[in-house]
């Protein structure tokens, strides 16, 4: 039994939940997920929508029981899991809002339990986090950390032994890479120019301020790269246009700003040539693992787990967070040749090496 985010709602855990069962469905296990009625009420959600419209995965059997702000559904929740016997609950865990609901289900469901821990912490910390936290903390008997920042939370919690630290599978469920010409026609974008993806829901933490500061350092010296914003913006957007504008870069920057469906995302990834994740802080992220499955090369600053990803200059590039370094690693890709030949080289090796095959065998052993 799983619970956690899955259809008919959007996101990167989403498809990760679904993603997981169906790995353990494939290594022989009876699999259902239990999702939300409501995941987040409508004034802590800051888009546009939690739902998307497209079908159901076929060969998974979801069952929307939980509401997040409704202690009754909790233990409804509960019992209709403890009905069915399961021999292992994983749960997702992200977000303290979260801990009461997912708590009081793993500590009444009657069954052994352990949580893939995407964020112990959220990343923008509020009163009050450390006890919701520690509602979910009391309930779940081991934890499947993504990466080792949260690793060292859990360990503020719970002992070494708890913890399986595997980091985050690659995502494979947004199908191949297509040629770099059907991309671009798909995106309606030209095939005159290189570009440079910084892709997911916009949010302060990301850094997409100190990518646009380092992209116009590096588009004085380089007019034929641009830089492909594609996502929905969770804070204002105008204090962004008015970041590119100031700094004379209108025509050198191209903004797709809404949620990208599911069977859209291989067109941005496949259109690309560098993928770019100027973070400001991170426990791992999702965005990257899309680009290892694709097998593009990143600039990513090092922060959280995403140094601990990828290698510097052999996957692409590990930068401060500072605007000079990020374009200077800019620069060098796109006028390096070998740079380019050697990341090609060696992503197919770390697309195996996060693998949900390999995923799924440490959480057997675990």
């Amino acid at each position: 039994m799983i619970v956690g985010p899955a259809h008919p709602y959007r996101g990167g855990i989403a498809s990760f939940n679904e993603r997981m069962a169906q790995e353990f469905q494939s290594n022989g296990w009876k699999v259902s997920i239990v999702t939300f009625t409501l995941q987040y009420p409508s004034f802590l959600f800051p888009g546009k929508d939690q739902l998307h419209d497209g079908p159901a995965p076929s060969n998974l059997k979801i069952e929307r029981k939980l509401n997040s702000i409704n202690p009754i559904s909790w233990f409804r929740t509960a019992s209709f899991i403890k009905k069915l016997k399961p021999d292992l609950i994983i749960s997702h865990f992200w977000h303290p809002y979260l801990g009461p609901a997912i708590g009081t289900v793993l500590k009444n469901a009657g069954a052994k339990n352990i949580s893939v821990v995407h964020n112990l912490y959220p990343h923008e910390r509020k009163f009050g986090d450390h006890n919701l936290i520690k509602k979910f903390i009391n309930n779940t008997d081991q934890y499947i950390a993504l990466s080792q920042k949260v690793k060292e939370d859990l360990l503020q919690h719970t002992q070494v032994e708890n913890i399986l630290l595997s980091p985050h599978p690659v995502y494979d469920n947004y199908g191949e890479k297509t040629t770099r010409k059907e991309a671009l026609q798909q995106l309606n974008l030209s095939e005159e120019f290189e570009y440079i993806l910084f892709f997911g829901l916009i949010r302060a933490y990301k850094g997409l301020d100190l990518l646009i500061d380092a992209f116009a350092n590096f588009s004085k010296e380089n007019k034929k790269v641009k830089l492909l914003i594609a996502g929905e913006f969770y804070e204002n957007q105008e204090k962004y246009l008015e970041q590119i504008n100031g700094l004379g870069i209108k025509n050198e920057v191209i903004i797709h700003d809404h949620f990208i469906p599911n069977d859209q995302v291989r067109y941005y990834f496949s259109a690309c040539d560098l993928v770019a994740q100027t973070y400001h802080r991170a426990t791992q992220s999702g965005i990257m693992q899309i680009a290892i499955h694709f097998e593009k090369p990143m600039l990513v600053t090092n922060v959280g787990g995403l140094g601990e990803m990828i290698s510097d200059g052999k996957h692409g590039y590990v930068t401060a967070i500072e605007k000079t370094e990020i374009a200077e690693a800019l620069s060098d890709f796109f006028s390096s040749t070998k740079s380019r030949e050697l990341f090609s080289k060696e992503l197919p090796s770390l697309k195996q090496k996060y693998s949900w095959a390999s995923f799924y065998k440490q959480i057997e052993s675990f």
